[in-house]
């Protein structure tokens, strides 16, 4: 993290009234899903121009929202670090590093139902 040039948290705002309410009054976590949906863009978008992207998972949410001092009603999505990685590589680092291997095609896609 500390090497990254540009960090990025990303918050929900579980208490916005933009949309009229449209979708949160029978689904809030919509709202997350949609902040999750932007994030997926962005990374695909930075990814397709050379620009790395690690999403942070190993931070306390509650501490880092305190620290930053957003309003109560932002709940944490994401922790962005973004830059250029010092290698290309089309193994993703949680593979080269044993942490987790990627699964076969066949396992991921429903061919008949």
């Amino acid at each position: 993290m500390k090497e990254a040039p540009v960090q990025l948290a990303i918050f929900c705002d579980e208490s916005t009234t933009k949309g009229a309410g449209l979708g949160a009054q029978t689904m809030p976590e919509m709202r997350r899903y949609s902040v999750v949906s932007a994030i997926t863009s962005f990374w695909l978008t930075a990814r397709s121009v050379g620009i790395g992207v690690g999403w942070v998972s190993i931070l306390d949410a509650k501490r880092l929202s305190e620290d930053l001092g957003v309003e109560e009603d932002w709940v944490l999505v994401g922790y962005l670090c973004v830059g250029y990685p010092e290698e290309e590589d089309d193994t993703p680092e949680l593979e080269r590093c044993g942490w987790e291997m990627r699964m076969a095609i066949d396992d991921l896609v429903i061919t008949s139902l």
